[in-house]
């Protein structure tokens, strides 16, 4: 199930000793929908077997909260909000952190605890930190981890922050998504250190990056090395409070939206490095499919008509920018260059900000 995935011995005695089942809780959800169109519910007490096949499937996340608790155990719908992340994306992010015995090392978002335990496991529980932002959860994983005989230093806050004080970091893993890399963590990482974490931008939420902190401590830099799909930190969710003006302007279409939006979440991905701060939905279906992108400041909308997409009144754009073309654009860009795969994408972190390029830091994108 797994075994692909344990090449390293430590990562393989770390799976053989810490037990995942206690990690989660009676009652979850699964990313998929019943009948009713609900994320389908699985309580252990009512259905053992298909609860632990839920647990063990190494390909699928378990889901333990729904809207930030708001919604109580049982049949829902809403965004998930916290998980045990599946196992082959656990493991293979503990791979790339390149963990060796007595790092310290820093934990954002350490929920159930399960994936903190594992960190345990290779460094052990007196050179963690884990932080976690939800009280709920860090009470619940405080007393998981508790039982399971770990003993890390739990802090309830905001991970983006890091914790100032005490020994640098050889290692920080962030266990949720983002769309900039806190400065914190390079400042409080030591000369080389390894920062692992998800990342995405407002168009699409995909990749896995990993930084090296350079030996003079004040920069990080590195590529991605994959994709992922991770749900948002909360304070990095993309939000929009759409305030457009009334009046459109029309056009057509230089392009079909399907060979644009129909080609995955890489192309995605490579498009949103370009238009981070655009977001996109679909409605309708058939010859009434349209696709609608809006800019997070929300002063900005723009409709495309997938039927009949090179006729006059195909787009509709509100606002100052012409969300479409930029996407179009984006595009473009993507595909003159040879459709890039990600992992030739990267990022440069320093104090003057975040910049991402392609195969080389010097070549930036949107440059």
């Amino acid at each position: 199930m797994t075994a692909g995935l344990l090449r390293e011995p430590w990562l393989a005695e770390a799976f053989d000793t810490v037990d995942r089942e206690a990690f989660v809780p009676r009652a979850v959800w699964l990313p998929v929908r019943d009948a009713e169109g609900f994320w389908r519910f699985v309580d252990r007490d009512e259905d053992p077997d298909a609860w632990r096949h839920a647990v063990w499937n190494p390909h699928q996340s378990v889901i333990t909260q729904l809207n930030d608790g708001d919604t109580a155990p049982g049949p829902g719908t809403g965004d998930f909000t916290s998980s045990v992340s599946a196992l082959d994306i656990v493991m293979r992010k503990l791979q790339h952190l390149d963990l060796v015995p007595r790092s310290r090392v820093l934990e954002i978002g350490y929920a159930s605890g399960y994936h903190t335990a594992l960190l345990c496991e290779r460094v052990g529980s007196e050179r963690v930190v884990a932080i976690e932002v939800d009280e709920e959860l860090a009470r619940a994983g405080a007393a998981n981890l508790k039982a399971a005989g770990y003993d890390p230093e739990l802090i309830v806050g905001d991970g983006l922050e890091g914790t100032p004080g005490g020994e640098p970091f050889s290692r920080v893993i962030n266990t949720a998504a983002l769309r900039r890399v806190p400065y914190a963590w390079i400042e409080q990482s030591r000369r080389s250190g390894v920062i692992l974490t998800p990342f995405g931008t407002a168009y699409s939420n995909a990749g896995l990056l990993r930084l090296r902190v350079d030996t003079s401590g004040t920069k990080a830099q590195g590529a991605f090395i994959g994709e992922s799909s991770y749900m948002w930190i909360r304070s990095e969710r993309p939000t929009i409070d759409l305030q457009v003006p009334e009046e459109s302007i029309s056009r057509k279409s230089p392009i079909d939206p399907a060979q644009v939006l129909a080609a995955g979440y890489l192309q995605d991905f490579a498009i949103g490095l370009q238009v981070p701060d655009v977001s996109y939905s679909h409605r309708g279906e058939g010859d009434d499919r349209q696709v609608q992108f809006v800019d997070e400041a929300g002063t900005s909308a723009t409709i495309v008509r997938y039927g009949d997409w090179w006729e006059e009144d195909a787009v509709r754009s509100w606002g100052p920018r012409d969300l479409w073309a930029e996407v179009t654009a984006a595009y473009t860009w993507y595909e003159v260059r040879g459709r890039p795969h990600i992992t030739r994408f990267g990022v440069t972190v320093d104090g003057s900000g975040q910049y991402l390029w392609l195969d080389d830091p010097r070549h930036l994108v949107g440059s």
